[in-house]
């Protein structure tokens, strides 16, 4: 069964110009080694060592693409930065995978995240590492007022995007519906919430919705959840930079699992 959307006949860029270019050893090798996102070319720097060369080359040829071993000094032109480490790949539109089957592949005890119009590529690439490195089955984000898979974004999470089942869904608030349909308990964080975030009971299938870096979660998203939690804060600043929040609520949500 094919997972994720691919394109019909000739694909579109991830981006214009150097913004469909990815780069940099983990996040390249990180595409290469999950096998399912085009690439159409593929720069490797002539200095590194022969058998990384041939490694990439295997890889890349498997995934169609043109690839050359060219001086580092070609790749730092091409991608416009010296933090290339040697590699560096133009790429395809990312293939999201569709929700339908996420949902019909989710394990037993599900963990999720849903992004409400997260807006500042560098959150949500950060929210992605987070979320694969703190163990999140699924990620959702919507179609409309949220930033989509970019290189900045695929950069700021290390090459995690490969990683994580991430779907892009038209209507978060049907989405949650869904979820909850699946025996899903559904938390909201909010700064406003009076149940902290360590009351939700996270050891039973769960999702946790992260709102825009501004405005929060949209109300009638929040309407549709079934607690709204807030993580204890000591300072006199009034709230949490989305990326970090996110991280802290995957991490309650696993430290609850493990100490079930």
């Amino acid at each position: 069964m094919e997972r994720y959307r691919r394109g019909k006949g000739k694909q579109s860029l991830l981006g214009n110009h150097q913004k469909c270019w990815i780069w940099g050893r983990n996040v390249v090798r990180e595409t290469l080694a999950t096998g399912r996102w085009g690439m159409i070319d593929l720069l490797l720097a002539d200095s590194m060592p022969e058998a990384e060369i041939e490694e990439a080359e295997i890889r890349g040829a498997a995934l169609g693409a043109t690839v050359q071993v060219v001086p580092a000094a070609k790749i730092e032109t091409t991608c416009r930065s010296s933090e290339h480490q040697g590699y560096a790949a133009r790429m395809t539109e990312f293939p999201y995978f569709e929700a339908v089957d996420v949902l019909a592949n989710l394990p037993e005890n599900p963990l999720c995240a849903v992004l409400d119009g997260i807006q500042d590529p560098y959150n949500f690439g950060a929210i992605l590492r987070s979320a694969e490195v703190l163990g999140m089955n699924a990620v959702f984000i919507g179609a409309a007022g949220q930033v989509g898979v970019t290189s900045m974004v695929v950069r700021s999470s290390a090459g995690a995007v490969n990683r994580v089942y991430l779907s892009r869904v038209d209507d978060l608030t049907e989405l949650v519906t869904k979820l909850k349909a699946r025996g899903m308990r559904v938390a909201v964080a909010s700064e406003k919430a009076a149940v902290p975030l360590s009351a939700f009971d996270f050891t039973r299938p769960a999702a946790v919705v992260i709102g825009n870096e501004g405005r929060g979660p949209r109300p009638e998203l929040m309407a549709a959840c079934d607690a709204l939690v807030s993580i204890p804060q000591f300072g006199r600043i009034g709230s949490l930079n989305a990326s970090v929040a996110a991280g802290i609520c995957f991490y309650e949500a696993m430290r609850q699992r493990k100490n079930r």
